[in-house]
C-alpha cells in the first residue's frame, strides 16, 4: 500500500489525498525544497505534505510543460526546513549575540516566536517524553535560522525534528542517533572517501589590516583533536587561511576552531538504505561506513536526508560526511 499525498488549499485547509504523483524532497544542509509532478492544479502557497512526516512543504512555484497535447505540472518549493532557512536569528538590539539555555520545548517556541513562525511551527515534547534540555548556547550571528537551530540542539547532543500534524509542523529536539552495528552493512550501499590526511593548521583573519590584522592560529593534532598546541609540523603540517574579515578576536578563535573542526572528518560517506524495516536515520545522527575487505571504517555525520516517492513508494538517500 502506497503512502499517500495530502494536498492543501491556498488557505492551508486540507484538500485531497493522492497516490498518483512524484515526490523528490530534500532538506538537511543544503537544498531544503522540493519537487513534486503531478496531474492536478495546486494553488501557490498551498502545502503538500506526507501525514506525520518530516516530508512536506509550502507550493513557490509551477512549470507548465506541453509535450504532444498533454501537460505535465511540476511544483517546486520549501520544505518545512527551507522556511525555517528563510529565517535570520539576529541578536537583540545592542548585543553583539542572542544567547539561550533552558528546557529545548521553552527555548524552541521562543525561537519560533522571535522569528515569526510561531503560528505554523509548535514546539512540543520530545516522542521519548524526556525533558531534554539546551545549555547555554551562543548563535553565530545573523544565522539562518534551520542551520543555528541544528548547531544549537547538536552542542547539547540533540538533533532538531519536524513533523506536519493537523495543521502544525510539530517541532522538538530529542537525542542524536548513533547507529554503527545497529544497522546490518548488508542493508547498505556505501561510497567511501577516506581523508587520510585533512588541514591541520587553520590561520584565521579577522578584523584589521596587515601587521594589525587579527590573527587567530588553531591546530588539530593526528587524532582530529582541536587545540592552540601544534604537533603536527614539517611535511605533516597542512595550512589553510579562513577568512572573517570583520571578526573581532574572541568571535574570530570561536569560528577558527569551528571551522577546523569540521574539516577534521574523516572522509565521506554516502548512505543507502534498502529496507524500510532498517532504522530510518535522521539529519544530526550518525552513521558507520564499513568495509570488510579494506577494513576501512568511517564514522560520519547525516547531512543530508532525501526522500523521493513515485507513486506512493518511498525511497530514503542520505548524504554524510
Amino acid at each position: 500500500m502506497g503512502v499517500d499525498l495530502i494536498i492543501t488549499d491556498a488557505a492551508h485547509v486540507d484538500h485531497a489525498a493522492v497516490d498518483d504523483y512524484t515526490l523528490d524532497c530534500a532538506w538537511g544542509e543544503d537544498e531544503n525544497d522540493f519537487e513534486l509532478t503531478i496531474g492536478r492544479v495546486i494553488p501557490s502557497g498551498a502545502y503538500v505534505y506526507l501525514d506525520g512526516s518530516e516530508c512536506g512543504g509550502i507550493v513557490d512555484g509551477l512549470r507548465d510543460k506541453l509535450d504532444r497535447g498533454g501537460s505535465v505540472l511540476t511544483y517546486s518549493g520549501r520544505t518545512w526546513h527551507g522556511i525555517l532557512a528563510g529565517k535570520i536569528i539576529q541578536p537583540d538590539v545592542g548585543q553583539d549575540y542572542l544567547t539561550v539555555s533552558g528546557d529545548s520545548r521553552t527555548v524552541i517556541s521562543s525561537l519560533m516566536d522571535r522569528i515569526g513562525l510561531g503560528p505554523l511551527f509548535t514546539a512540543v515534547a520530545a516522542p521519548d517524553g524526556e525533558a531534554h534540555t539546551i545549555a547555554a548556547y551562543q548563535f553565530d550571528r545573523y544565522v539562518d535560522a534551520y542551520t543555528g537551530m541544528r548547531k544549537m540542539c547538536a552542542a547539547s547532543g540533540l538533533k532538531l525534528r519536524l513533523a506536519y500534524r493537523s495543521g502544525h509542523v510539530e517541532t522538538w529536539a530529542e537525542p542524536i542517533g548513533h547507529y554503527g552495528d545497529a544497522i546490518d552493512s548488508d542493508l547498505l550501499d556505501f561510497d567511501v572517501t577516506r581523508t587520510w590526511r585533512p588541514v591541520n593548521h587553520l590561520i584565521g583573519l579577522g578584523k584589521g589590516d596587515l601587521k594589525d590584522r587579527v590573527v587567530s592560529h588553531w591546530y588539530a593534532d593526528a587524532s582530529g583533536r582541536v587545540s592552540q598546541r601544534q604537533t603536527l609540523t614539517g611535511v605533516d603540517e597542512i595550512t589553510q587561511t579562513y577568512d572573517y574579515s570583520n571578526a573581532e578576536a574572541d568571535e574570530l578563535a570561536k569560528n577558527t576552531r569551528e571551522k577546523l573542526e569540521e574539516l577534521q572528518s574523516e572522509g565521506d560517506v554516502s548512505v543507502t538504505i534498502r529496507d524500510q524495516t532498517s532504522p530510518m536515520l535522521d539529519v544530526g545522527d550518525t552513521a558507520t561506513a564499513r568495509d570488510n575487505i579494506t577494513g576501512i571504517t568511517v564514522n560520519a555525520t547525516v547531512t543530508k536526508k532525501i526522500v523521493k516517492a513515485s507513486r506512493g513508494v518511498l525511497s530514503v538517500d542520505y548524504e554524510a560526511s
